[in-house]
């Protein structure tokens, strides 16, 4: 069970703080189950209602501090996400989303920023979906990264933006 106060990352809404376990009044009589209430610091003030039990399945751990720094130090060694072309690449993103895993997510990341860079030099645009793929994997990774270094989002991206500027663009 999870102690109100700490920081966990759940599923697609990201890093998130239990802030309470409650019998939520909006349940019938009769189905009173125990639930985390839980705040997120991805989408500012939403409030998240988890069922205690089952939650295990959907919860894990924020990433260490060693092992975030090693992330963005050692980007290059982090796979990418190979994507199909269009829209055939949507089901793949948001399963990588849904699964919110730090070292799939910085892969994502990564793939994403090489093809817009590529896109870019290419004097083409980039797709709206892998835009909107892209913005929301960014955001779950860095915050989760800036409150395992206790730092600012802002610092995170542009480490790892800065870090990714200098690997090649074309792929092995």
């Amino acid at each position: 069970m999870l102690n109100i106060g700490e920081c966990v990352i759940y599923g697609s809404h990201g890093l998130c703080q239990v802030r309470e376990i409650l019998v939520p009044s909006f349940l019938e009589r009769g189905k009173e189950k125990q639930y985390y209430m839980m705040i997120s610091a991805v989408d500012a003030g939403s409030v998240l209602y988890v069922p205690v039990e089952g939650a295990e399945d959907k919860i894990r751990e924020v990433t260490g501090a060693d092992n975030a720094e090693d992330l963005i130090e050692d980007i290059e060694e982090v796979d990418e996400i190979l994507l199909p072309e269009g829209k055939k690449a949507e089901p793949a993103m948001l399963e990588i989303i849904k699964r919110n895993d730090v070292e799939e997510m910085m892969g994502l990341v990564k793939s994403l920023r090489k093809i817009k860079a590529t896109r870019e030099a290419q004097g083409k645009r980039f797709a709206t979906l892998n835009e909107r793929y892209l913005n929301l994997a960014e955001k779950l990774l860095y915050t989760e990264l800036a409150y395992s270094l206790e730092t600012e989002k802002e610092t995170i991206k542009r480490r790892v933006l800065e870090m990714l500027s200098e690997l090649p663009l074309e792929t092995a």
